[in-house]
């Protein structure tokens, strides 16, 4: 085969696996959004009640879900006011304050878990295609 044949031939299969990254990553993403919407959450609020599995402060919060301390206030507070998260102290710093889920925001986060594992895109996959999934993506993506 020769170099051009070679070049052809990856390319094609580097489209291929773009157009089927692109189309799973919609799928996932369109599956998301439904579960979330059955809970009557924003993407943003089913996010941040994900990352609180444990205490988290706003700025915490706010780096791991890539985005301004401002916008986790306005989250948190929507959050309070369905009972989900409250404000607590810090136990090391006295001038910060930490997300805490509630009972009814740990139940809630549970329960969106679960229901975003149901049916998902991904669901028809053994553990091992989707562990062996896991790490060629991760191989791919190291090496860019």
């Amino acid at each position: 085969m020769s170099s051009a044949t070679d070049t052809a031939a990856a390319g094609t299969s580097v489209r291929d696996i773009r157009l089927l990254v692109n189309e799973l990553g919609k799928r996932m993403d369109a599956h998301r959004r439904s579960r979330v919407a059955e809970f009557d959450l924003t993407l943003t609020q089913a996010n941040a009640l994900e990352e609180l599995a444990d205490p988290k402060t706003a700025r915490e919060l706010a780096a791991v879900l890539s985005c301004e301390p401002p916008n986790v206030t306005y989250v948190m507070d929507k959050l309070e006011k369905r009972g989900l998260v409250v404000r607590e102290p810090h136990p090391q710093d006295r001038r910060a304050k930490q997300l805490v889920l509630t009972e009814a925001g740990r139940r809630l986060r549970l329960e969106l878990l679960r229901r975003m594992a149901q049916d998902s895109p991904l669901d028809h996959l053994s553990g091992a295609d989707l562990g062996e999934l896991r790490e060629r993506l991760f191989r791919a993506l190291a090496g860019s």
